[in-house]
């Protein structure tokens, strides 16, 4: 038999606190059941706290848009109701067309403090906060660096209003090049098959530095990667809100 490799002590907190950089995403309809689930990325950017996702999770013009805050046993999931999210896309000199971004993002309260728990049939196993990045948003991928993301997958339903899901961690993962607003990483192993990531979507892709550098957007089974996108490419539109060009959170148009 052959032994598996050690997983130093460092490495192994590093994936527990993986699990606390996703925040779970969802869409409610009108009897506020959950009817999607993707991830999203919570950041504190030039004082201000935003809530980053992709586009192909977040549709335009979607409503009932929530994240989970925790879970109260007998009571249910507490969620935080979105605002709408703002769009980016781009155009290139001289072109009329507009192309849409796979990304999105809206800003948040200041206090937002999601929760990690665990939860078990027999109660909650762990509970800590759910990691918010104070970030400038400049950060890229290096050849050298292990990158990881964390989301939440196979979402079923138990009884009238519990909905359990696993929260899986997939580290490994390695930069293999940029293209375009995406960056590519190489799987450890062989891809799962696309079933395996659902719900992970928009899931920050981080380094064991605990810097984020891309969301999660997709991946291809035939050359074995993971492709998300940069964040460090779409800071300007998170400056353009900071730099006074639209209404900050709770202010009244004029």
């Amino acid at each position: 038999m052959t032994a598996l490799p050690r997983i130093s002590p460092e490495t192994q907190a590093w994936l527990q606190w993986m699990l606390t950089t996703s925040i779970p995403l969802r869409r409610l309809d009108s009897s506020d059941a959950p009817v999607s689930f993707a991830s999203s990325c919570m950041v504190d950017y030039r004082g201000r706290r935003f809530l980053l996702a992709v586009e192909h999770a977040v549709k335009m013009n979607s409503a009932g848009r929530v994240i989970q805050l925790g879970y109260k046993p007998r009571i249910g999931f507490e969620v935080f109701r979105l605002r709408g999210f703002n769009y980016v896309g781009e155009m290139t000199l001289g072109a009329s067309a507009i192309r849409k971004i796979d990304f999105c993002y809206t800003e948040v309260p200041s206090d937002l403090d999601p929760l990690y728990q665990h939860v078990t049939p027999r109660g909650i196993a762990d509970e800590r906060p759910r990691h918010i990045f104070r970030t400038d948003l400049a950060a890229s991928p290096s050849l050298d660096g292990i990158y990881a993301f964390a989301g939440e997958v196979k979402t079923e339903l138990h009884g009238s209003d519990m909905y359990v899901s696993e929260m899986n961690v997939y580290p490994g993962l390695r930069f293999s090049r940029t293209e375009g607003p995406f960056h590519v990483f190489a799987l450890p192993v062989a891809h799962p098959g696309h079933d395996q990531f659902s719900g992970c979507s928009g899931a920050p892709i981080v380094d064991t530095n605990k810097t984020a550098v891309a969301l999660v957007c997709d991946g291809d089974i035939e050359s074995n990667t993971i492709r998300g996108i940069a964040l460090s490419r779409y800071r300007f539109a998170l400056d353009f809100i900071c730099e006074g060009h639209h209404l900050r959170l709770g202010e009244a148009p004029a």
